[in-house]
């Protein structure tokens, strides 16, 4: 590849790329080294070998070729040294994991989180998954307490590539995902990433149509009582309200938003260090608003629920931009449900602008519903045609 085509493809800037030509002996950031392994692992054959020919050291070794072409005739074979190379490349070995190394793959975690908002799942996720195999092969050469923190920084990159695979419609990956994290969480002890598990697990079975299991999944990551837990607790009360929302079931969505209100409340007086939920949702108040507004949409109550989103979307922090995508589908399917097409079709051209920006295959889905059916009543209203026709333009440029 050309420095401008390799930077395109690492989605760097072709300056960064000029360093490592220049300088051949720079090493790059350990996240770096990552996303070029992604890059190697994902080439062909041909080009890999191609790799391991450059990159391993020449062997001379005296090899005899016979000549294409005889300068005249019975020409004896002509006798090249040619660099040989008797195995693949040998994958990048990992040393033992130091202090400095755990508390740098900690707060890494905690930084791509930021990123994936700004991004997307498409550009993130063969990162998040490279971070996973190689705490993976650190914690197999350790025990005892460290051991333990990488278990539980193997569960926190699992989940969140299961939380990426999940956003950008791959379900079946992000339930392998899911697993994996689980078992890490486990076998590190870790509680509050276990019940932070389960809850991701709840909201999607809830998105996949099963609301019912997903409120039983939420109730299971409510089990443990410790003042530690509360916080992923009222996430997974919130997930059980949405759950029975959905199935229509009133009292117990009012009982589970009570019982999520408590629970943050409780909440908000534990320090958040190490809480896998931090990072991943907005201010807890703010989040069992948007939860509220959920409810109150699922529920059909129009008009609380149009009020809800747009309170909202007026609180939600710039940094959350394709959360904005999917609440403004959200506010979009309330504004139908309230019988407002015109302010629902606004909703839904900044909401489609924001997923395709981000790749989020889950606002998109959102929006393929709300079109053909919620403004199904106005489909012929100039401002639904246009909307309509904007999606359709999104699915032809996305191959659908």
């Amino acid at each position: 590849m050309t420095m401008d085509e390799l930077a395109d493809k690492l989605d760097m800037s072709t300056r960064v790329v000029g360093k490592w030509e220049a300088n051949p002996a720079l090493v790059p950031a350990l996240a770096t080294q990552q996303l070029l392994d992604v890059v190697l692992e994902r080439a062909s054959e041909g080009q890999r070998a191609r790799f391991a020919l450059l990159a391993t050291p020449a062997v001379p070794a005296a090899v005899t070729v016979p000549a294409e072409v005889a300068p005249s005739e019975g020409a004896e074979p002509v006798l090249v040294v040619v660099p040989t190379v008797s195995a693949p490349l040998p994958r990048h070995e990992i040393g033992l994991p130091t202090t400095e190394t755990i508390a740098y793959l900690r707060s890494n975690l905690h930084n791509q989180y930021l990123t994936d908002n700004l991004i997307g799942p498409r550009a993130l996720l063969p990162v998040i998954t490279a971070h996973v195999s190689t705490v993976n092969s650190l914690r197999r050469q350790v025990s005892g307490k460290a051991m333990d923190e990488l278990l539980a920084i193997e569960a926190g990159y699992a989940e969140f590539a299961g939380w990426l695979s999940h956003d950008s419609g791959d379900l079946s990956n992000a339930t392998r995902w899911y697993n994996h994290a689980y078992e890490m969480a486990n076998a590190a002890g870790d509680e509050r990433m276990c019940a932070f598990v389960l809850t991701r697990r709840a909201v999607q079975s809830i998105g996949e149509g099963d609301a019912y299991y997903g409120a039983k999944l939420a109730v299971m990551a409510q089990r443990d009582d410790s003042v530690r837990t509360a916080r992923v607790r009222a996430l997974a009360a919130q997930t059980e309200a949405i759950g029975h929302a959905i199935s229509g079931n009133h009292s117990d969505t009012d009982r589970a938003l009570d019982s999520a209100l408590l629970l943050t409340e409780l909440g908000n007086t534990v320090l958040p260090d190490g809480d896998p939920s931090v990072g991943r949702y907005c201010e807890p108040g703010l989040y069992l608003k948007i939860t509220n507004a959920k409810c109150q949409l699922e529920l059909g109550r129009a008009e609380s629920a149009v009020s809800a989103f747009r309170d909202v979307l007026d609180s939600l922090p710039t940094s959350y931009h394709r959360d904005r995508g999917n609440y403004l589908a959200r506010l979009a399917q309330a504004c139908a449900l309230a019988g407002e097409p015109a302010d629902a079709c606004i909703a839904i051209e900044e909401s489609l602008g924001i997923a395709l920006a981000t790749g989020s295959t889950r606002t998109l889905a959102d929006l393929e519903r709300i079109i053909p059916v919620q403004l199904a009543p106005w489909a012929k209203e100039p401002e639904v045609v246009r909307v309509r026709e904007m999606l359709l333009d999104a699915q032809k440029s996305d191959g659908r």
